[in-house]
């Protein structure tokens, strides 16, 4: 398997999810809480730490041929990543600004990025 794939599908590792969802609920709480130093050491250490472990030391292959390593080989581009960043973000500023409803509307974004696919896949099928 080569990086750019170990990279694209170790995105949907169960470690991996479970490390980036509890991540960015306990980061945009500390943002809310203005509390910077804790908020950098959770946004960065876990992700990183997991990401490097996952793409150094687990075989990929099964979740590359699983339906969900198709999906996002075909539905998670560059774009659909930034999308999911740029709902993190704006979770973080709402957070730090003590704006619920936008916090909210950053995770729909996460989402979004997340289920495109389903979708896409819907519009397909209603088409044909």
């Amino acid at each position: 398997m080569t990086t750019k794939e170990k990279i694209l599908y170790h995105q949907i590792h169960p470690l991996k999810l479970m490390v980036d969802f509890c991540t960015g609920f306990l980061t945009t709480f500390l943002a809310w809480e203005h509390n910077l130093l804790w908020f950098l050491v959770l946004f960065l250490i876990p992700s990183i730490i997991a990401t490097l472990v996952i793409i150094q030391f687990v075989d990929l292959e099964r979740r590359k041929n699983s339906p969900f390593g198709k999906y996002i080989e075909n539905y998670m581009g560059s774009s659909m990543q930034m999308i999911r960043s740029c709902g993190q973000l704006i979770m973080w500023f709402s957070a730090w600004f003590h704006l619920p409803i936008l916090i909210i509307l950053g995770f729909i974004v996460i989402l979004a990025g997340w289920m495109n696919g389903l979708v896409i896949q819907w519009f397909r099928r209603k088409r044909n």
